[in-house]
């Protein structure tokens, strides 16, 4: 069994295989497909809003359909049923819940690509995928990914609310176009997501982001829509939560990757454990560029990008960046058996 599935199961094993039959096993064909490829694994990031619960029939985590739910419940006292944490005071924080849930749902995705025979070269990821991704390549364990990803959250959360921020989608600008709006708004907004020639996350203090959203659509943006985080992640303005941030980690062991790992800074891999260290401190203060990793994958030969996770936001970006690139969500491959 891989590094990131050790302790993941319970006493009775995996579960049975009618839990993972797809409808016609077209699921196992495409992946037998998509096998001759090149294929990077896409980790997206956090999920902007509450996801919808499928095939649950009550009797709450124990029976939903993969047991990495259950583990949430025991390990940080989530509950992906009813999305909420058994804390009183985590449970009010809403892009927390959001980031295990996401993380949750891809490392389910991951695990039944993985079981239908499906292959990778490289892993990627995008923002707050970062996570699911390292559990993905033997970084840590899902047990420690979901420890890690919950601690941060709450360090992310704990700023939010001494100095609150945010981030917006702008859609149908130019950089240098939005680069001059962030300049001529204040010294506290600035571009935090390069995910296609003109589409990007602007991310700042609150009052900023409104004004760069009027800004950008009075220059001719198609849409500028404000996004669920109430910190300025990947801005300059999170340099002071990362103190706090080094040393939360300092509880956790970090394995180098079995696999190789392309960061969403343009493609730069991650290469040793110390590298990975820093690199978890340093991600919350600097921009995602998302079109500059899919480019860099390119050059390596990657022929066939596959979205884990539970949207399809990372594929339609891929198909911005060059529509004729091969890349499907595993979201929109139908199977059986739940989540």
């Amino acid at each position: 069994m891989q590094r990131w599935a050790r302790g993941c199961f319970n006493q009775s094993g995996p579960l049975p295989n009618i839990l993972w039959k797809i409808k016609g096993q077209r699921f196992q064909r495409r992946m037998v497909h998509l096998n001759r490829d090149k294929v990077a694994l896409c980790f997206p990031g956090q999920l902007q809003r509450v996801p919808e619960i499928r095939d649950v029939k009550g009797g709450g985590d124990f029976n939903l359909p993969h047991p990495f739910f259950k583990k949430a419940w025991e390990t940080i006292g989530f509950s992906y049923q009813s999305f909420s944490f058994k804390e009183g005071e985590r449970d009010n924080c809403v892009n927390l819940k959001l980031q295990v849930a996401s993380y949750l749902l891809s490392m389910a995705s991951f695990d039944r690509y993985s079981r239908s025979g499906g292959s990778l070269d490289i892993i990627t990821e995008h923002s707050m995928g970062i996570y699911a991704a390292l559990v993905a390549g033997g970084v840590f364990s899902f047990d420690d990914g979901l420890e890690i990803l919950s601690g941060i959250g709450v360090i992310l959360e704990e700023m939010g609310r001494e100095n609150p921020g945010g981030m917006a989608v702008i859609i149908g600008l130019g950089r240098k176009e939005l680069e001059k709006i962030c300049q001529e708004v204040d010294n506290s907004l600035y571009i935090a997501n390069l995910n296609a020639s003109r589409h990007f996350v602007i991310s700042g203090k609150a009052a900023s982001i409104d004004k760069g959203m009027t800004s950008a659509l009075k220059e001719g943006a198609l849409s500028a829509q404000r996004l669920t985080f109430n910190t300025p992640l990947h801005s300059p303005l999170m340099e002071p939560i990362k103190i706090k941030i080094r040393e939360y980690l300092t509880n956790f062991t970090i394995n180098s990757p079995d696999t190789p790992i392309i960061s969403h800074w343009g493609g730069k891999p991650l290469i040793n454990r110390s590298e990975i260290r820093e690199f978890l401190v340093e991600e919350v203060c600097k921009p995602v560029d998302w079109e500059g990793c899919v480019r860099s994958l390119l050059a390596q030969g990657v022929t066939c990008f596959i979205e884990v996770g539970p949207s399809d936001t990372l594929t339609k970006l891929i198909r911005w960046i060059d529509k004729d690139i091969k890349t499907v969500s595993l979201s929109q491959i139908p199977y059986e058996g739940g989540i």
